[in-house]
């Protein structure tokens, strides 16, 4: 096992869509630091008269709460730039090995299918984490770039471990559409569809049928998300969150297991 993971460890840092996936994140995180930071120059004008206030002061004024480089690190993950391309690198990773045939090769040599998958979803999850490090550090540099750093209160570190762990969901679902199409091009679109998609659909049931905006879609990983990056989030939202995320990752796990061990490379 272990010289399995330390395969697929070095097939994951050598992989150019990685890197690829990486650079866009990060891109995409600034670009949308500069939009905020733009739009609130602009709002800010209008207080231009308020004497003896700084920048971010006026700027919180203004209604935009998260101008430092903290406020900004603590809502990187709720980004859909994020977990898309999130969703795009899992399913060329997972993929590729199956239209390479490089799954069948390892299992061919006397590893089990659980096993090349238990090391899958290891490289996967560093993935995560080097994708949630990405956004966080740009989206901190930006927001202290543009405003201030903002104190770090040691409650925003559960904030963060919240978000990992709807993250980390979200990747679970990913693996799952990745093992079960095994085609780059399917998992691909179903990465990007559901993510965009789902919520908006509970969210229009919940008006049709609930007559409200959180019956459904409180169940769906964004909303969960929006929770965890809220920085005035009570410790039920927090719960609720932590419990959403990790329920996803281990049904999705399991799914994904369930797939694998019954079907042929």
């Amino acid at each position: 096992m272990g010289r399995l993971l330390r395969f697929e460890f070095r097939k994951l840092f050598r992989q150019p869509s990685l890197y690829i996936c990486l650079a866009v994140t990060a891109l995409l995180t600034f670009l949308s630091v500069y939009a905020l930071y733009s739009v609130s120059q602009a709002v800010m004008e209008d207080f231009s008269s308020v004497q003896g206030m700084s920048p971010s002061e006026i700027a919180m004024l203004a209604g935009f709460s998260e101008t430092s480089g903290r406020g900004q690190m603590l809502k990187a993950l709720s980004s859909d730039n994020v977990t898309l391309l999130l969703g795009i690198f899992t399913a060329l990773f997972i993929c590729s090995d199956y239209s390479m045939r490089t799954a069948k090769n390892i299992i061919g040599r006397g590893y089990t299918r659980t096993g090349w998958l238990t090391a899958k979803l290891a490289a996967v999850g560093c993935g995560c984490l080097l994708f949630c490090a990405a956004a966080m550090v740009v989206s901190y540099i930006s927001g202290t770039a543009f405003w201030k750093s903002g104190e770090v209160q040691s409650r925003d570190f559960v904030l963060l471990l919240v978000q990992l762990l709807v993250i980390f969901g979200y990747a679970a679902l990913f693996v799952f559409w990745s093992v079960l199409l095994r085609s780059s091009g399917g998992a691909i679109a179903l990465n990007l569809v559901i993510p965009l998609m789902l919520g908006l659909i509970l969210t229009i049931l919940d008006y049709l049928i609930f007559k409200d905006t959180e019956t459904l879609s409180r169940y769906w990983l964004a909303h969960a998300m929006l929770k965890a990056s809220n920085i005035l989030a009570d410790g039920k939202d927090l719960w609720h969150a932590a419990l959403l995320g990790a329920a996803y990752t281990a049904v999705f796990t399991g799914l994904s297991y369930l797939v694998v061990s019954r079907r042929d490379v």
